[in-house]
């Protein structure tokens, strides 16, 4: 059965590079990945990074798992509320609503690009892509027929979940 596998780029520093020990986790990590048939990452150095790291390949760059154009001002605030809420970034994003409306259409294009994926796929096929907590969740909850009016969880790096061909979606550790 083809599936795809989404899951959040490794530790990140403020500035948005991923941290030395966000490197080793997805280095180590990678251990415990099989092999993809496509590879496909946000457009930020990141997750570009976190796919090169757990795969050994450059990925496909795809600005739709990608997130909003938030302002420096606005992704220093998120970063600080990300920090202190039960739901990391994406809390922060869901508690507010100026975010929350800029975050639905990139959930909505993560959701659009997964179903691409699955149909380019061949037969038992996988793919990766890397993308950010606060679109997870929001492609997450589309793909469930859930509202977007909060977050009930976050992804923690390199966690994420696999939507299968028949819709079946499953966490992943």
């Amino acid at each position: 059965m083809k599936q795809v596998h989404i899951r959040r780029h490794a530790p990140k520093h403020s500035t948005g590079n991923l941290t030395e020990e966000g490197k080793k986790l997805a280095q180590e990590f990678k251990k415990q990945l099989g092999k993809f048939d496509l590879i496909i990452s946000s457009d930020k150095p990141r997750a570009i990074e976190t796919a090169i790291l757990l795969t050994g390949l450059k990925p496909l760059v795809d600005k739709r798992a990608g997130i909003p154009p938030f302002t420096p001002e606005q992704l220093k605030k998120l970063h600080e509320f990300g920090q202190n809420h039960s739901y990391g970034i994406a809390g922060a994003i869901f508690d507010n609503q100026e975010y929350r409306v800029m975050i639905k259409p990139k959930g909505e294009s993560l959701v659009e690009l997964i179903k691409e994926t699955l149909n380019k796929l061949p037969k038992n096929g996988s793919a990766l892509i890397i993308s950010h907590d606060g679109v997870m969740v929001t492609a997450e909850r589309i793909l469930k027929n859930k509202s977007l009016d909060k977050a009930e969880r976050g992804f923690e790096p390199l966690k994420g979940f696999k939507v299968h061909e028949n819709g079946k979606i499953e966490d992943l550790d």
